[in-house]
């Protein structure tokens, strides 16, 4: 009994069908509305004009407060006596800092608690900071504005008796280190296990705003969890007067992705503690971020209190919702869900399988094709093949990783001025100003090993040709990166690596100048998400120049050593197709 033979490109085709099918029972049973826990809705009672007053005297007393500077310190011992004025005892959590080469040892998180009297182990915090960044001066809008906020929000509550315990946290050192600050609190504060909750206020923008959006984004790992999210969102949805504007669908798909927060909840959400971050936006809000966003621009001045109204009012009302609530809901802690629009959402367990059946058809075709090469090569010659094209790709990866160890040991050496995890935040001029010399040595290094490697294992039959066999080979690789990524965060293994899988399986064999042509385009096509990230890291967030933030991301741990060993293989993967298909 013969069974009949299929092309690789059938099996596509009706490997994709049956995915699609899959998928639309997998959507179709486990789809779930969102179910929002009670709100509070007792009468609000903060006050815009208290909150956007101190704001006012923490920018204009206490300017260029940079993390290393004198008057940091000094806003430090103000920011007690203000919570000494309100009656409570403020707390000093103090930690240290390499930056720019320099050991710091008395930076300086302060504090203060109000006990809850039902769930005193159950804490909520409420937290912004107060340091700022080396290009602006009066950095009112960031933080300013958000300090200001939680002294108003922990005069309230010293009135009250709340159920659940609440902690004001004003962090120092958001801007330099990378939230070095928050993640020394989430480190040592002896009962961070304990926090439910912590709202993060990272600004309120300039002007009228319109919108305050939530941020759900952990730094490497963590995501918000629904319930809370949903709190956040229903208590600026219950005032009335501003967009709830929240991060869902395709937008929440990147964020899981990429994981690098713009604010201190991401190092809470990194350490398993619930968290999210404010900011309060404008109409013009791109227009905020160009032109007063960590420039001299950022005074006072530009802040109005209706936005500090809106936005307090909205952190109340989340705050006073979640110390009433009976009890946490079960599995509080729990993020794996993707929420798909304001109403829906699907578990965790339910997106893994929908990332992994994106892949099936591709994973299907590789493994038809490969079977058809060894069909028509002889078992000999395969081998000898396989073990070629995996000795060529080990030492163009072998010369990467030597190239990330010698970046690694840059700041070590002094070659670059040595930071805790990153320079600074956006539009610092560290960010503008690459250091050719080093990116050059980086380079040499790699060269250097790869021609040694190269010279020490040349092997004849790297041009031989072979193209059926070579391109089974280099998918499969693609296919094993694949799981590799998918262990880590699907999220990010689909986002970046979907393109070239279904691009780079495309490629043609043959090697006459149209198909060098169509290859190169399948080639550079599987770069498009890498490409796209690129463009919206320049042009939105304001990073400076994106190979040199790329760089300085790895050189300081932003990126993980995981992530950075996928991203070599899938460029290893990249050159070798480049090199068999193209040249």
């Amino acid at each position: 009994m013969t069974f009949p033979s299929f092309s690789p490109w059938t099996i596509l085709i009706r490997s994709s069908l049956v995915c699609c099918l899959l998928a639309a029972i997998l959507l179709s049973m486990n789809l779930n509305r969102v179910e929002p826990l009670p709100l509070d809705l007792s009468p609000l009672q903060f006050d815009a004009n208290r909150a956007h007053a101190k704001m006012f005297s923490l920018s204009k007393k206490f300017p260029n407060r940079v993390t290393w500077g004198e008057n940091r310190k000094k806003a430090a011992n103000w920011l007690k006596e203000e919570f000494r004025g309100l009656g409570y005892t403020p707390q000093s959590l103090q930690f240290s800092e390499v930056i720019a080469g320099k050991q710091y040892n008395q930076l300086e998180n302060i504090y203060v608690e109000k006990k809850g009297s039902q769930h005193p182990d159950e804490i909520i915090v409420a937290m912004a900071h107060y340091d700022i960044t080396d290009t602006t001066t009066e950095g009112a809008m960031d933080d300013a504005s958000g300090v200001g906020t939680v002294l108003e929000l922990a005069r309230l509550f010293a009135k009250m008796q709340p159920n659940r315990t609440l902690v004001f946290l004003l962090t120092d050192s958001e801007e330099f280190g990378a939230f070095w600050g928050a993640r020394a609190f989430a480190k040592s504060f002896a009962r961070a296990d304990k926090i439910v909750a912590a709202l993060n206020f990272d600004f309120i923008s300039p002007g009228k705003i319109t919108k305050i959006l939530t941020l759900c984004d952990g730094l490497k790992t963590g995501y918000t969890p629904l319930w809370f999210r949903e709190i956040a969102l229903n208590s600026i949805r219950s005032l009335n007067e501003v967009e709830a504007k929240d991060l869902d669908g395709i937008e929440e798909f990147v964020e899981r992705a990429m994981l690098i927060p713009p604010a201190d909840h991401g190092a809470f959400l990194q350490a398993g503690i619930p968290a999210l971050n404010w900011v309060g936006q404008p109409e013009n809000f791109g227009y905020v971020m160009a032109h007063y966003h960590h420039t001299q621009a950022d005074v006072a001045e530009a802040l109005e209190p209706r936005s500090f109204r809106v936005v307090g009012q909205a952190a109340e009302r989340v705050l006073k919702s979640i110390d009433q609530l009976p009890k946490l809901p079960e599995n509080w802690r729990d993020a794996s869900y993707w929420k798909l629009s304001a109403g829906y959402y699907l578990p965790g367990w339910t997106v893994t399988l929908l990332h992994i059946l994106i892949f099936v058809p591709f994973v299907a075709f590789s493994l038809v094709k490969f079977a058809l090469s060894a069909k028509a090569s002889g078992k000999e010659r395969i081998l000898s093949i396989v073990k070629n094209e995996l000795t060529q790709t080990a030492i163009l990866f072998t010369s990467m990783l030597s190239g990330y160890g010698f970046m690694l040991i840059l700041p070590v050496i002094h070659l670059l001025t040595q930071y805790e995890t990153f320079p600074a935040t956006q539009k610092s001029l560290i960010l503008y100003s690459p250091n050719f010399l080093v990116i050059l040595s980086v380079f040499g290094t790699i060269g250097t090993v790869f021609t040694i490697l190269r010279a020490w294992v040349a092997h004849p039959l790297d041009q031989a040709h072979h193209p059926k066999v070579r391109h089974t080979v280099l998918t499969a690789l693609l296919a094993m990166i694949i799981a590799l990524a998918f262990l880590k965060n699907s999220y990010l293994g689909t986002l970046l690596l979907l393109p070239p899988a279904y691009c780079w399986m495309a490629i043609d064999c043959r090697k006459d100048h149209e198909g060098r042509a169509v290859n190169t385009l399948l080639i550079l096509g599987g770069a498009v998400t890498f490409l796209a990230i690129a463009i919206v890291l320049n042009t939105v967030f304001h990073v400076g120049v994106f190979y040199w933030y790329l760089f300085l991301s790895v050189t300081y741990g932003l990126i993980s050593t995981y992530a950075v060993i996928l991203f070599f293989l899938s460029i290893t993967v990249m050159i070798r197709l480049f090199r068999s298909f193209v040249l």
